[in-house]
Formats: C-alpha cells, sequence, structure tokens
C-alpha cells in the first residue's frame, strides 16, 4: 500500500444524474468535471477506493443507502453530488478540489516519490499531458511527456495519462456524432431522410 495513506478508506461518491459516470462528454467539457475525474483516477493509483454512483444510471445504489435518501429528503437534488468516507458524509452540493480530496484519504500533500516528487508536481504533469491529448495539442504532448520522463516518472504512468486523454476525446466525439445523428434524423445504420444515401 502506498505509505502516503494512512489507512484502508472507501470514498462514495453520488453523482447527479449525467450523461456518462463522470461527466465528462460532450462538446463543451466542463473543466472543473475534467479536473474531478482526474482525481478520483489519482486516488485510484494511490490505493484508495473510490466508487461513483450517477443518479440517471445507477438509482438503486442511492435507494440502498439511507443517509443518501435522508439527505435527498431534507435537501433535494441541491445537494448532490455527496461525497461519503467510510459511510459518512463529508462532503455535498459541490466536488472538492485535490487537496481538499488528499486529505479526506489521509494522503499528505508533501508525499514525495522516490525520484523527489511530490504527488501533487507528479500530477500536474501527467494532467497537463492527458490535457494536451485530449485537446490534441502536439506540442504541449510532447514537451509533457519529455518532461516526464526527464523527471523520472515511470513510462506506464505516462502512457496512462496518454489514454485516459484518447478515452476522453473518443467519449466527446461518439457524443458528438450521436448528437449530429439525431439533429439529421440519422438512425443507428440508417440514413438520413432525403439524403438518397443508406
Amino acid at each position: 500500500m502506498n505509505p502516503s495513506v494512512k489507512k484502508k478508506l472507501l470514498i462514495e461518491i453520488f453523482d447527479p444524474a449525467m450523461c456518462c459516470t463522470t461527466g465528462v462528454c460532450g462538446s463543451d467539457v466542463d473543466d472543473s468535471m475534467a479536473d474531478f475525474a482526474n482525481d478520483v483516477k489519482w486516488l485510484k493509483s494511490q490505493e484508495v477506493e473510490v466508487n461513483r454512483y450517477n443518479l440517471g444510471q445507477s438509482p438503486d445504489d442511492f435507494n440502498k443507502n439511507d443517509k443518501i435518501l435522508a439527505r435527498l429528503k431534507s435537501g433535494g437534488m441541491d445537494c448532490l453530488p455527496i461525497i461519503l468516507v467510510n459511510g459518512e458524509i463529508v462532503s455535498e452540493s459541490g466536488y472538492p478540489e485535490r487537496s481538499e480530496l488528499m486529505s479526506l484519504a489521509g494522503i499528505s500533500s508533501e508525499y514525495s516519490s522516490s525520484n523527489g516528487l511530490t504527488a501533487n508536481q507528479k500530477n500536474e504533469i501527467l494532467t497537463h499531458l492527458e490535457k494536451a491529448v485530449l485537446e490534441g495539442d502536439e506540442t504541449a504532448m510532447r514537451d509533457s511527456f519529455k518532461q516526464g520522463e526527464q523527471l523520472g516518472i515511470d513510462k506506464q504512468e505516462l502512457l496512462g495519462a496518454m489514454q485516459s486523454g484518447i478515452n476522453t476525446r473518443q467519449q466527446i466525439t461518439q457524443f458528438t456524432v450521436q448528437k449530429t445523428n439525431e439533429l439529421l434524423g440519422i438512425t443507428p445504420n440508417g440514413c438520413a431522410p432525403g439524403s438518397g444515401y443508406c
């Protein structure tokens, strides 16, 4: 287990209804949602168990949790997202920043890896690399990758950040194609009305 984590924790995130499990999709990605998705991914890399439940896709998980049901009954949908640590509500109505998540998980912000990088420094490089891939910025991609290599970040972690950027980009593309097809009246394996092409 990562020595920066004090004890085994379960972090549960009860999200409002979103188009996908992370909310990072569509043609206009919310930077705060993308940042939080990256933060969750980073927490998992630190061996913290994190589960996310989307109201639109996992309503049963909401119904099974008495604390969530009670909070929704008293506060309505505005209290989402709600975050639990080991079953206790610790945050609601917004997504905490990386430093807050680290505190909840008992991870020191000064934790340093064997190559001298703090967790925050390493994550910043990986986040920049992922974002460069997502945005198709070849120069930033090369610079971030080279910087990561020079600072001794494991190549698998660099490749993982790039793959994450590719995956997010593909989700956005699929969402855009789907919406475009809906606007054009194209059904799956169908054709646009009046187009003459099927």
